[in-house]
């Protein structure tokens, strides 16, 4: 435990502030504060470390030198810097400007503003953006060294390291490779698909530039959150007296169940995400079955919502789909023909016949 000391004017009690013991009644300055380390808090030198490398920060390359606009400095402690080595900071503060920082860097100090845009644009949490610089640096650095052949357009890189932490992520960045593009394209860059696809294929694996296959099943969050957000889905649930929180989770859990019985092999290669809208589609048929009220989503509104071709819906629904909502159906709700024979049993309990 710390022990408390007292000012020697005014035996008040002492606080730390900028490297210095100062009274907090009279506020005059006691002594100077000294940090002493032990041995075992201090890090193990290795010759691979090496100092100002910032990794996991997309803003900008090396470090800096005090505060933007700072022209008086201080030490590690919070002491002032004699008047010699104000000087000398203040000229090295001035000369050490953006483009001395960027030079030979130029290239991945733009790529990296870039990708740094677009992961505003498209609202991707801290976690894939340090992922996608991270492995940008990686292959950055691979060239560098020439065990890759050289990169013709480096913003295409980004776009491509995105995506792989797009899909790292799973569901918590359900985000398409159309998405992608279409943001680097308003972002005025030569941006394509195939261009990011043929560079992950000419990419060797060792590098971890690997683009995972997405599944139905990483979607479905995605689309259920958007669907409850328009209004005129919740007004519609509102009349028919449902919690719009209780219809999504109703939707997620039948969607799923909807994809367990489809196997993979009887999905062939169908976008992933058209085909989780479909099933999404489904799962509300369900619910009006089971609720014997009006399906809430129609095909056209589904598609209007998710932003994927109405005929898509149908084609997946005929082909795919329809035997296995019939299967669901007739588990989850009984017919009418079983209902009336069982009401009719019901009648001949109450009202036996004798003869």
């Amino acid at each position: 435990m710390q022990r408390k000391s007292y000012c020697k004017f005014c035996k008040g009690p002492l606080v730390q502030t900028r490297g210095e013991y100062v009274c907090s009644n009279c506020g005059a300055v006691n002594n100077i504060a000294l940090i002493t380390r032990d041995a075992s808090d201090q890090v193990p030198w290795d010759h691979k470390m090496a100092l100002g490398k910032r990794v996991h920060i997309v803003d900008g390359l090396g470090s800096y030198i005090g505060f933007h606009n700072d022209s008086f400095f201080q030490d590690r402690k919070g002491s002032s810097l004699s008047s010699k080595k104000q000087y000398k900071f203040r000229k090295l503060k001035k000369r050490y400007n953006l483009r001395i920082k960027i030079s030979n860097h130029e290239t991945d100090y733009r790529s990296l503003m870039s990708l740094n845009r677009a992961c505003a644009v498209l609202g991707v949490s801290d976690t894939v953006k340090k992922r996608a610089a991270y492995l940008y640096k990686v292959v950055a650095a691979a060239e560098r060294s020439k065990e890759i052949e050289k990169i013709s357009n480096h913003i295409v890189l980004a776009a491509l390291c995105l995506l792989v932490a797009v899909r790292e992520s799973g569901s918590n960045a359900p985000l398409r490779l159309r998405e992608i593009v279409e943001v680097f394209k308003d972002l005025r860059h030569r941006v394509s698909g195939k261009a990011i696809v043929k560079l992950a294929q000419s990419l060797p694996p060792e590098l971890g530039i690997s683009v995972r296959v997405r599944r139905s099943e990483d979607y479905l969050h995605r689309i259920t959150s958007q669907i409850i957000e328009q209004s005129e889905v919740v007004n519609q649930l509102e009349s028919l007296d449902y919690d719009p929180q209780k219809y999504s989770q109703k939707l997620l859990r039948l969607s799923q169940e909807l994809l367990n019985d489809i196997s993979l092999r009887t999905r062939g290669g169908r976008n992933p995400y058209i085909f989780a809208v479909s099933v999404v589609y489904c799962a509300d048929r369900i619910v009006g079955k089971i609720g014997n009220h009006r399906q809430v989503l129609t095909q056209k509104r589904l598609a209007s919502i998710c932003d994927v071709a109405e005929y898509s819906i149908r084609d997946h629904h005929r082909t795919v789909l329809k035997d296995k909502l019939k299967e669901k159906i007739s588990r989850l709700v009984p017919s009418k023909k079983v209902e009336q024979k069982q009401q009719f049993e019901k009648e001949d309990l109450r009202f036996p016949m004798f003869f």
